[in-house]
């Protein structure tokens, strides 16, 4: 399962969630006229509420027990794959960059460096640092597991908003999550490409 994948089962899910806010609101007020008009009794409408909220977050509960089990999947699965991508620090290396840390460098020669040693976070670190002393501007640099472990919180915290929605709405819960939908969308998606997009 890719992250796009995990991502559209958690908007499908805020978007369930906003639905039965919207239904069960619906339901009340069909249920309440018919306790006025004395067509039910109050304990059956309230029943008829108290199964449908059941019901509802039951199915959330279910889906977003889903969604977090296949995030720390992924999270776990990607965080294998980047350790066996990346290469160790030998001695040599250690050797070579602290020797680069005593000596003046230019942007070409850090440019260079990284390149070289792209597959080891530590060295990329490492020339980071020299960069920094030699007042050389860099884009600031984010361990790829960094980013993982950002993207995959930012969709677990979206599931949990979701989660979290009363289905008893009382206080204009389904418009906050029709609006949080658009908001959350665009936060997902700048999440999922900032660890997908971006080079390791």
């Amino acid at each position: 399962m890719t992250l796009q994948q995990i991502q559209a089962q958690i908007a499908k899910l805020g978007v369930y969630k906003q639905q039965q806010i919207e239904a069960y609101q619906s339901l009340k007020t069909d249920l309440y006229k018919k306790v006025r008009e004395q067509t039910m009794y109050q304990s059956e409408a309230d029943l008829r509420l108290s199964n449908f909220r059941k019901e509802a977050e039951a199915y959330s509960t279910t889906e977003y027990n889903s969604i977090k089990n296949k995030l720390s999947a992924f999270e776990q699965s990607e965080k294998e794959k980047i350790k066996a991508e990346y290469e160790t620090v030998t001695a040599d290396d250690v050797a070579e960059l602290t020797l680069l840390g005593t000596m003046a460098v230019n942007e070409g020669e850090i440019k260079g460096y990284l390149e070289r040693y792209k597959k080891n976070p530590l060295a990329v670190k490492k020339i980071h640092e020299i960069a920094t002393e030699n007042k050389i501007e860099l884009p600031q640099y984010i361990l790829k597991e960094d980013r993982l472990s950002n993207t995959i919180e930012t969709l677990k915290q979206y599931a949990g908003y979701y989660q979290a929605a009363e289905i008893a709405d009382n206080l204009g819960s389904a418009s906050d999550l029709a609006f949080t939908l658009v908001v959350a969308d665009e936060g997902m998606n700048q999440a999922v490409d900032s660890y997908v997009v971006t080079a390791p």
